[in-house]
């Protein structure tokens, strides 16, 4: 396990000491982190929080014990999401092999919770729970030392704005694309999830992000 891992796992257990009704999934999953990849790469993508159905799925590339390679590795949007990153250079192929990150993909909100049951909660509590996770992004922050940040989808967009007007967080360049989700299971007027316009679109917005990661000095 390297160092920076271990830090990050001890910035989690401050905040469920703090906040001992929070449910820990990792006695179940003692693998998640909600952050993976390479942190000092400069680049981010910045997702909301682990899906708990998507947790329950989840398997390590190649097979093996589990570790944080299984996280983003159990649906079609996260293979969608994979592959277009190979595309744009941020991880090595082939989508399935682990390692080879180019980028430091984590969440907002480290804990796991069902989409269906978050995405019913007002934006009130999704604020609240960024709140109590603010002091794991900060670290985060301060030691990769980010050039770029890619935010996926509304909702994570709504959470870093509420969390920097209100003078709470610092962030560097930011860009946003879709949620990989949303090409993976939603549909967008007549096209339905995963149709070919759509993945080619998607793969596109990730090679724009690659230009401007690339043009930052």
């Amino acid at each position: 396990m390297d160092t920076h891992h271990e830090q990050l796992c001890g910035e989690v257990d401050k905040i469920f000491s703090k906040y001992p009704e929070m449910v820990d999934h990792r006695k179940n999953y003692p693998w998640l982190t909600g952050a993976l990849g390479d942190p000092y790469s400069r680049i981010w993508f910045l997702a909301e929080n682990p899906s708990l159905t998507q947790l329950e799925r989840a398997h390590n590339p190649g097979g093996g014990a589990m570790s944080p390679e299984a996280q983003w590795f159990a649906s079609k949007g996260d293979r969608l999401f994979r592959n277009g990153l190979i595309l744009a250079g941020f991880k090595d192929p082939p989508w399935n092999a682990s390692g080879g990150w180019h980028c430091y993909i984590t969440n907002v909100i480290k804990g796991a919770d069902r989409a269906e049951k978050w995405n019913v909660k007002d934006a009130y509590f999704h604020r609240k729970q960024a709140l109590k996770w603010l002091p794991v992004l900060r670290w985060q922050l301060e030691i990769s030392n980010p050039k770029l940040i890619v935010v996926m989808g509304n909702k994570v967009e709504k959470l870093i704005k509420y969390l920097i007007n209100s003078g709470l967080l610092k962030f560097p360049e930011t860009a946003k694309i879709h949620h990989y989700s949303y090409i993976a299971f939603r549909p967008e007027g007549t096209k339905g999830p995963m149709h070919p316009d759509r993945i080619e679109n998607y793969n596109s917005s990730l090679m724009k992000i690659r230009r401007q990661f690339m043009a930052i000095k």
